[in-house]
């Protein structure tokens, strides 16, 4: 099945850089010329893509290396997840401009709703490509042959028309109105339920998932934990795949709700982009993307499996109990500035939640744990603490996470929200109070990470049962059992409790070649040396004690790892992407023509790369149509509202036209026209 995975990895677009797996796993870079498919017959692309290449290394030379590649790999990996997490701060951050300014009355942010019609046949997307669409009309109630073509289109890249969207988006609230905040399900005998974690728009895992254990049946129930959407190219086609089981099987199919499934973190992360290139805003796709919102708002918060094993998003806090999640409002919540425990920043509310707030900080304590079930994360040291790589949440010790469970009368936590370099992970020791599933392989195209699910047999189960087998589920009878997979390697891979025994199953299933890992590494070490050259060149003059212009190449290196704050193992392969090829390996380097190699194309625009995140998200929330467009006259009320805020810093907006100059041509010129 890696096999398989790998040659189908091996898909180009129309020129971009792709890559050639060869004996021994060497790698060889080439670029398309047009798309291709390299089947299972392992056919090499064509000779003169690779043959000026050169030829694999020797077994003991890949051997000598590989030990190595792993380091800087898993550096590579956290150093990573720490750039997102730095992002997620800055979404909190980025609403405190958006309430001060609509405090100060000096925007209105409020959005229109266009209205609901079907998308017309042959509609084109925003982007050019020219979608295709189903001439699918739902029937309700669903059937099990309507669902399984639902995601035979979705497989194939054909879409829904919106009117069945919308048809089946109202019937998922209807029904998710009606379930409690804490579904339960006690596990048949003989049967496993399949725990799937963070998804986040990535299609092809959520497809692996259901190829290795079945779909959803009354004998084999599925849990998906939250984040269904945002960062992947597939939200759509994830949640409507998810609401279409539901409503199939609501007795087997449990879907809770995650950080994600709120406006004002899917207005950000993506969601809402895809939802306008997918249905157009004025052919109604501004309707689908409110329908979609107004469905995850009825998303449960938790699901009980056995009566004591609980499966929800995020984590627990010092004082929540199972009862209080039980019987908050979750309609009502928020992420808002009464949620951030703390951390001295107002928090992100979409515009459409405004409204709300004072109802809902007038209920902060009451709805404090449903932000805990949302956004907490487990940590090491006791107790709990505000968490500021959130902007939002708590981190909360296993003394937290015992207590929660003492006092809640329950075995164990299962969450996802975080990505783990396996797919799962037992923060506080094996078999101990909590364990992370992550399900988005190679999350978001950014490392190399590996997926996972679990399965959780009937109380009192085994391991050894047939139903906890990592096979899939439709194997033939008799058929040998697989060797052992990554995961059965890991420990904690598998438990055994009086609630049952718990397998994980880890999996690669969007596989991307090692190559674009590295440059999307190249890409965030690139923007972090231009974000902090003023902070590079201090460092490096102060090491450049006798003012010669050059440094040691070690002494460089330290330097600039210090001030990025990367892990040691992950610049020195990036030397000769960093220090260009004129460098020649030279024992020096020249740093002030380092730093000349990072520079914004238009120069004039560095004083506004700080507010450039708070731009966009003006302008997105300008665009009252989603049409990806504004007027010259909402340009400038955008600049002029950044300079009032952060004054003499961002001068610049204090001319949106000396802006729109600097852009180029093309947009002074529509600046002029109005």
């Amino acid at each position: 099945a890696a096999d398989r995975h790998r040659r189908k990895a091996m898909r180009g677009q129309p020129g971009e850089l792709d890559s050639y797996r060869g004996e021994g796993g060497t790698v060889y870079p080439f670029y398309t010329a047009n798309e291709q498919s390299f089947d299972d017959d392992d056919t090499p692309p064509p000779t003169p893509m690779w043959s000026n290449l050169p030829p694999p290394a020797p077994p003991e030379t890949a051997s000598r290396w590989k030990a190595v590649r792993k380091q800087i790999s898993v550096a590579g990996r956290f150093w990573s997840a720490g750039q997102d997490r730095a992002e997620e701060a800055a979404v909190s951050a980025l609403s405190e401009l958006l309430q001060g300014l609509v405090a100060q009355g000096a925007l209105s942010l409020e959005r229109r709703l266009v209205e609901h019609r079907d998308t017309p046949p042959g509609a084109v997307w925003p982007h050019g490509w020219p979608p295709r669409y189903t001439q699918r009309v739902l029937q309700l109630p669903l059937t099990e042959a309507s669902v399984l073509d639902l995601v035979a289109d979705l497989s194939a890249g054909a879409l829904p028309p919106l009117q069945y969207v919308a048809g089946l988006l109202h019937a998922a609230k209807a029904s998710l109105a009606q379930l409690p905040n804490v579904l339960r399900h006690d596990v048949p005998t003989g049967c496993a339920v399949t725990v799937v974690g963070d998804l986040h728009g990535q299609f092809g895992d959520l497809l692996h998932v259901l190829r290795s254990r079945g779909f959803p049946s009354p004998t084999r129930p599925f849990v998906f934990n939250g984040d269904f959407v945002d960062r992947g190219p597939a939200s759509v086609e994830v949640a409507l795949t998810l609401f279409a089981f539901q409503l199939l099987l609501p007795n087997s199919v449990f879907l809770n709700r995650g950080n994600h499934e709120e406006r004002s973190v899917h207005a950000l992360y993506g969601f809402q982009r895809e939802c306008n290139a997918k249905y157009a805003p004025d052919a109604g796709g501004a309707a689908a993307y409110e329908l979609f919102s107004e469905a995850f708002e009825h998303l449960p918060l938790a699901t009980l499996l056995n009566g004591k094993v609980l499966v929800l998003h995020g984590g627990v806090d010092d004082e929540m109990t199972l009862e209080q999640l039980e019987r908050l409002p979750r309609k009502e919540y928020a992420v808002n500035q009464a949620n951030l425990l703390g951390t001295g920043r107002p928090g992100l509310v979409h515009p459409h939640m405004r409204a709300r707030l004072a109802e809902i900080a007038a209920r902060e304590k009451e709805l404090r744990p449903i932000n805990s079930a949302l956004w907490n994360d487990p940590c090491a040291e006791p107790g709990v603490y505000p968490n500021r790589y959130r902007g939002t949440g708590l981190l909360f010790g296993a003394d937290v996470a015992a207590g929660f469970l003492e006092r809640s009368g329950l075995g164990l936590i299962l969450r996802s929200h975080e990505q783990v370099p396996e797919g799962f992970h037992w923060p506080y020791g094996p078999g101990r109070h909590l364990a992370t599933v992550f399900s988005a392989s190679n999350y978001a195209g950014k490392t190399l990470n590996k997926g996972a699910y679990a399965l959780l047999g009937a109380t009192g189960s085994r391991l050894s049962d047939p139903a906890l087998s990592p096979l899939p589920l439709d194997a033939a009878p008799g058929a040998a059992a697989p060797a052992a997979s990554p995961a059965a390697e890991e420990e904690g891979a598998t438990a055994e409790h009086p609630f049952g025994g718990l397998r994980f199953v880890s999996f690669d299933a969007e596989e991307l070649p090692r190559l674009r890992v590295s440059q999307r590494r190249h890409q965030l070490v690139a923007s972090a040396v231009l974000a902090q050259r003023d902070e590079l060149l201090a460092a490096y003059q102060a090491a450049d004690r006798g003012a010669t212009g050059e440094l040691p190449v070690d002494v460089w290196e330290e330097e600039t790892r210090r001030v990025l704050r990367t892990p040691p193992m992950l610049l020195p392969p990036m030397r000769c992407f960093l220090l260009g090829r004129d460098w020649g390996g030279s024992p020096t380097v020249r740093y002030q023509a380092f730093l000349g190699r990072f520079r914004l194309a238009v120069p004039q625009l560095a004083p506004l790369l700080p507010y450039r995140d708070y731009l966009v998200l003006l302008l997105a929330n300008l665009d009252a149509k989603r049409s990806g467009a504004v007027s010259s006259r909402q340009f400038a009320a955008a600049c002029k509202a950044l300079h009032s805020q952060f004054g003499a810093a961002a001068a610049l907006c204090a001319k949106p036209e000396e802006v729109l100059a600097a852009m180029g041509m093309a947009a002074g010129r529509g600046s002029r026209e109005g």
